[in-house]
């Protein structure tokens, strides 16, 4: 009794009274679905489906027990503006010109990653993989409710973001960099996404865990602040705004989530009107983005689009009660037209006909889930039925298949896994 009664005292000395009482949602993820699989696990009445993803969430999470905290002064290469707190990155798919003598300026390969922006050298990896473990240890401890876990991620964030020898200053103004070229470009606030989808809710869900203080949530507060701000104000956040690609949508969704962990509802409902009109110049008549199946990855794009916009749909829905997913553009296209549109390529027995280095069907899956889950609808379940949830033994496509099963049977669960017989993993 004496630790709830403080837990309420941390967030009534921060602001969050409400909060205490469990009024906030999280911004992502579903509360009542990720009860009913704790449930159903700590029973032993789960699919087997999600007992495979829990088993190897728990998996990692034990791994990243052991490994050592992160920060962006890790680093090894300098960021112009001469600070290690600034978080610095390189654009994937940019390389040395062979035909200059210092390989300068870099030049467009779209689709070829350049493996020089994929190590420590920089900060690419090292945010993904930050985010990636707060998120895994997070859920760990929700799971589980060994303390371990939420106090490894705890002990993350505050590596990351509050300590002041190790803090990452809130902004991404070098972010994406391209040696020779420009100092500063709108495309690096994608690296950010992260901080929205995966570090948000692990805070909203850290509120009630050992460990956690009313200075944490203070700090976090504070630098959440301070980064919205940036992303609305500076010139790489307000050129990302205007981006008509899959930039433009996860700029709405970075902004949407940290503004919902902020509790700024008119935020987000102008994330969304932006949203709307972008859509209605990144859909055609079918359903198809033009723009992104003008890229090398055609698939990847197309499904990265759709993946910010669904999730962008799902906190409009019940953050401020905006129905992203049946708006209508100027074409009479909805969200769910242009999911519709790329179902028949979910399985793999229907070949792409566009130009793509790597179209992974298994994506598509939990945006369908998503869709059917939020709005009780049967539309998408026989896509979702028909997935064989077979693990392939390496590469891109195992990661894939583990995310989505993941998102799909632990983080939340398809509508007819309810009423089912438990699903089996093969």
């Amino acid at each position: 009794m004496q630790s709830v009664l403080c837990r309420i005292v941390l967030l009534l000395l921060t602001g969050f009274f409400s909060l205490a009482l469990g009024a906030q949602e999280y911004a992502f993820l579903h509360r009542h679905e990720l009860a009913l699989n704790k449930r159903l696990l700590q029973q032993q009445q789960a699919p087997d489906l999600t007992v495979a993803a829990w088993r190897r969430l728990r998996v990692q999470a034990d791994r990243d027990l052991t490994l050592p905290l992160l920060s962006v002064t890790d680093k090894k290469l300098t960021p112009p503006g001469g600070s290690q707190h600034d978080y610095y990155s390189l654009s994937a798919y940019w390389w040395p010109d062979n035909l200059a003598p210092d390989g300068l300026p870099w030049l467009r390969r779209d689709g070829e990653v350049n493996p020089a922006s994929k190590n420590g050298d920089s900060d690419g990896v090292r945010l993904a993989e930050f985010t990636a473990r707060v998120q895994t240890l997070t859920l760990a401890w929700y799971f589980s409710d060994d303390e371990r876990y939420a106090r490894r991620a705890i002990a993350l964030i505050r590596r990351w973001f509050i300590s002041p020898s190790t803090r990452m200053d809130p902004n991404l103004t070098f972010a994406q960099m391209i040696p020779g070229r420009a100092s500063a470009r709108r495309s690096g606030v994608l690296d950010g996404r992260y901080f929205a989808t995966r570090i948000v809710d692990s805070l909203i869900m850290l509120r009630l865990a050992p460990g956690w203080r009313a200075e944490d949530e203070k700090q976090m507060q504070r630098w959440m602040n301070d980064y919205l701000y940036w992303l609305l104000n500076s010139r790489q956040g307000r050129s990302e705004a205007r981006a008509e690609n899959n930039h433009g949508s996860w700029y709405n969704v970075q902004v949407a989530g940290i503004a919902w962990y902020l509790q700024r509802p008119q935020v987000i409902k102008q994330m969304v009107q932006q949203a709307t009109g972008r859509m209605n110049s990144q859909f055609a008549a079918d359903g198809s983005q033009p723009k992104e199946l003008a890229r090398t990855r055609s698939f990847h794009y197309s499904w990265f689009n759709l993946q910010a916009l669904t999730a962008l749909a799902g906190l409009a829905r019940h953050g401020v009660g905006e129905d992203l997913w049946h708006y209508r553009t100027t074409q009479q296209v909805t969200l769910l037209k242009a999911l519709d549109f790329m179902v028949p390529f979910s399985d793999g027995r229907q070949r792409w006909p566009w130009r793509s280095l790597d179209p992974i069907g298994v994506r598509l899956i939990p945006l369908l889930s998503q869709a059917d889950n939020q709005l009780g609808s049967d539309r998408y379940q026989q896509a979702i039925r028909q997935t064989a949830w077979t693990l392939p033994e390496r590469g891109a496509a195992r990661g894939a298949m583990l995310d989505a099963q993941r998102d799909c049977w632990l983080l939340s669960q398809p509508r007819f896994s309810i009423h089912s017989p438990p699903a089996r993993a093969e």
